[in-house]
């Protein structure tokens, strides 16, 4: 008898284990196969090949969460906009090689300790969408950002309010002539950052893409001018990450005086 008890109290037991940790937090089980970065369920194998930006983030440190750099992938920052283009890796390329330049000697860049300032106003072009991508990668944001609260006065790193600050009104610049400033807080030093888009192969702009790109949202587009569509796109996304440091003028980093 007390051994048919101790056998149902183990297996109760057994049965309960599953769910300890965090309430309504089911885990699955970890995927070995799973590409690094973008995670499953990409159908575009480029996106999660992308190398992560390595960044420290003091505020994760000071609160014990890591203490060494951390991953920032292009496969987040697709989710975050909503799709890979040659906007989101234009941007990516940029902000990547924007930290590039401003830490030389190759340390981790520092979450917080960027300012960026953008060419023109927030609702113009794809400006907005550039931001988000830089914001992203590295903790500067508008006035909607974290404010550093009790932190902020001990290390200026844990401010992330205005550090990406955007014109008051619209510009009018060309995409060619537009350069985001970003300065590195703690040196002062600062790099002017460009792209051109006529560079970008296949060439796609918003009267090319205007009639497909309807046809293909309202589900009007043949299989044929679909498969075309999509090829075209995301081969101008991967022309720019393929070639952001190899081909002169696509991506420019400038010193600032």
């Amino acid at each position: 008898m007390g051994r048919r008890i101790a056998v149902l109290v183990l297996a109760c037991v057994a049965m309960a284990l599953p769910s300890c940790g965090f309430r309504g937090a089911a885990r699955p089980p970890a995927d070995p196969a799973a590409p690094p970065g973008g995670g499953p369920g990409w159908a575009q194998e480029y996106i999660p090949r992308v190398p992560p930006i390595m960044m420290r983030d003091p505020l994760l440190e000071m609160r014990g969460q890591t203490d060494e750099p951390i991953p920032y992938t292009y496969g987040e920052a697709v989710k975050l906009t909503g799709h890979s283009c040659m906007i989101v890796a234009s941007a990516w390329s940029m902000t990547r090689k924007a930290l590039g330049a401003l830490y030389p000697e190759g340390d981790a860049p520092v979450r917080g300790r960027i300012r960026i300032e953008a060419p023109g106003a927030e609702g113009e072009w794809n400006l907005g969408v550039f931001g988000q991508v830089m914001t992203y990668v590295t903790g500067a944001a508008t006035e909607g950002g974290f404010s550093g609260s009790a932190f902020g006065k001990g290390n200026a790193a844990a401010v992330r309010r205005n550090r990406l600050v955007y014109a008051e009104k619209p510009l009018g610049l060309a995409p060619p002539e537009m350069r985001w400033i970003f300065t590195r807080i703690d040196t002062g030093r600062k790099v002017a950052v460009g792209w051109d888009i006529r560079k970008v192969r296949p060439p796609l702009s918003e009267a090319a893409i205007a009639g497909p790109g309807d046809a293909l949202a309202s589900g009007r587009a043949s299989r044929e001018e679909a498969d075309s569509f999509v090829r075209d796109w995301n081969a101008a996304a991967l022309f720019v990450l393929r070639n952001a440091d190899t081909l002169e003028g696509l991506i420019t980093v400038d010193p600032v005086p």
